[in-house]
Order: structure tokens, then sequence, then C-alpha cells
């Protein structure tokens, strides 16, 4: 009996295989996304330092010289133009908001940030390419340096603000695909690096200074408001403002998300996520290092801490991290 043969029937679905990002694509998500996160804690750095120096009073100009050049430690820029002792604050702040020669500054920031979203414009929403657009010219502006003169304090939450938004309006009008999981990479990394460098670099000028007890709980209150994590931590521990128990909050609170616990789990899980759709048979590098440093953060306790040194510990995770960076260059962005 002969059987008939039917024509195979194709089977359709929704969900296509994912192909890999243009590299120039892929970079110009990531970078974006790094430097809108920049320009919020170069804001924040610079805000609760001057406010800081108002709420301690008068201070030696040695000190006041090391609590402006932490800043820019930090940041990792240049020292501001000379000029006398009493407006290194206000040459600081200029320096690191509006100067267009450095490149560390918010105003050199938010200009490549805009120029990679410009590149990418058909990737991201029409609802982010404003938010950027508006939040660049917001330092563009003829009358951007008469509102920061007028209240730097506004300016800056204006431009903190602003990229809080410009997040909230990835995650909610973009597809959580490789465009998606790019811009959290770069986001995490950026957030991860700075308030590492925040933490050791205030910690070590807080050594080198005898003050206080209430001055040295005002600093370290600082500190929690340069890694946006102030509430956070007042309902956790409220008056206790030991540096260990500090620091252990930066650094390993789980479920807080400016921790740098939290940052490294979710930039692990990005990098996993990008990893799994182009290659996956291959754990790369990047993804390694992330991985190692999440198991290494989930089990840390204060002590470990205490006994490697905090600088030697927020230079070694710095150290890291520019590993995974440059991992994620080679595997992604230059091929």
């Amino acid at each position: 009996m002969t059987t008939l043969a039917f024509p195979t029937v194709p089977k359709f679905s929704l969900h296509r295989p994912a192909r890999p990002m243009m590299a120039r694509d892929a970079d110009a998500m990531y970078w974006m996304s790094r430097y809108v996160e920049r320009a919020e804690h170069t804001a924040r750095l610079l805000m609760v330092n001057a406010n800081l120096l108002m709420d301690v009073g008068d201070l030696a100009p040695k000190f006041l010289r090391e609590q402006w050049q932490g800043v820019l430690t930090i940041l990792r820029a240049e020292a501001a133009p000379p000029g006398d002792a009493k407006s290194l604050g206000s040459r600081i702040a200029h320096h690191m908001t509006f100067n267009a020669d450095n490149p560390n500054s918010m105003y050199t920031g938010l200009s490549r940030a805009r120029e990679n979203a410009r590149a990418i414009r058909e990737n991201i929403s029409a609802e982010m390419w404003e938010s950027i657009n508006k939040l660049y010219w917001s330092l563009r502006g003829d009358e951007a340096v008469a509102r920061f003169e007028d209240s730097p304090d506004d300016f800056y939450r204006q431009v903190m603000n602003d990229s809080m938004l410009f997040q909230g309006l990835t995650d909610q009008t973009m597809a959580h695909d490789q465009r998606w999981l790019f811009t959290q990479l770069g986001k995490y990394l950026e957030r991860i690096d700075i308030t590492c460098r925040a933490v050791e670099t205030k910690f070590n000028i807080l050594q080198q200074v005898k003050m206080e007890s209430a001055l040295r709980t005002i600093q370290w209150m600082a500190v929690l408001r340069s890694c946006c994590s102030i509430e956070t931590y007042r309902r956790n521990h409220a008056g206790d403002m030991d540096p260990l128990r500090v620091i252990s909050f930066i650094l390993l609170e789980r479920n807080f998300p400016r921790s740098v616990r939290y940052g490294v789990a979710m930039a692990h899980q990005a990098l996993a996520a990008i990893r799994a759709e182009i290659n996956p048979l291959q754990i790369d590098q990047g993804e390694r290092i992330l991985g190692r440093l999440s198991a290494q953060l989930e089990y840390a306790e204060p002590s470990e801490i205490a006994d490697e040194g905090v600088p030697a510990y927020m230079q070694k995770m710095q150290a890291q991290i520019a590993d995974v960076a440059v991992a994620v260059q080679k595997a992604y962005f230059l091929y």
C-alpha cells in the first residue's frame, strides 16, 4: 500500500533566534549608559562635598584642599585652573561641570552620551532620545551657567533626576534584549567603579585627619550620601556611623541597588545573558571575573575587609572591574 507523503508544515515562532548586535551599536549602547551614570555621580559628589563643607564650618586650608582634591581623585580628573584658596570649591565645580576641555567634566561626558545616542537613534526609544537631549541641553543652554550660579544644588539635582529618568525610560520603553543588556552592563560597571573609588578616597582622607566624633559622623554621612545610600542605611542601622559598618553596607548589602554586591550581580547577569544569546557554548573572560567577584561578595564578611585593609580591598575590586571592561571591549566591540 502506497503511503502518501505530505509536505512538511513549516513551524513559525514569534521568538526569532538572536543575532549579535553590530559591534559599533553595542559599543554605543554601553558607553551611552556609562556616561549618563557618570554624570549623575559627578553631580552628586560635587553637591555633597559643597554641602559637607558648609556643615562643618571653617576648616584648615590644607584639609579644605584635601576634601576637594578627593573629589577630583574619585572622578579621575586633573586639577582645576589655579586661583586663590577661597574660590577653590567654585573653581572645581565649574571645572567639573562646564569645562569642555576637561575630559571628565559633566559637559564632556553628556556630550559623548548624546553622540552615542545619536549614532544609534534607530535602536533607542523616542522617549530615551528626548530625555538624553534634554539632559545635554541643560548644560549647553545659554542660561545654564546662570541657573547654576543661582542655585548649584537645584542644578545638580536636575542632572541626577534626569539621569534616573533616563534609566527608567530605558527599562520601560526598550525590549529587554541585547541592546538593553548592554545599557545595564555599562550602568553597573560605572556604578561599581566610582563607588569603590569614593569609599577608598574618603577612607584615606579620614584616616589621616584627627577630628571630633561629631565631625567624623558628618563625614561618614557624606560618604553615604555620595553613594546615594543614606536613607537605606539609616533604616538598617539607626544612629550607628561606625566606619566599617558603613563601608560593609555600601559593599555587601544584598538587595540595595547602589551597593557594590548588587551591582556586580546585575552586571554578571547582563553579561551572562549577552553571551548566552551570542555564544552559548562558551564563557567569556569578563563573565568569569564577575562570577568570581559575585561569589566573593556573597560570602564576604566585614572582618575580611578590615583584615585586608579598606584601600587594598577597594583597589583590588577596581582592578577586577577594569579587567571586565577590557574583556567586554575585546569580546563585543572590536571584532
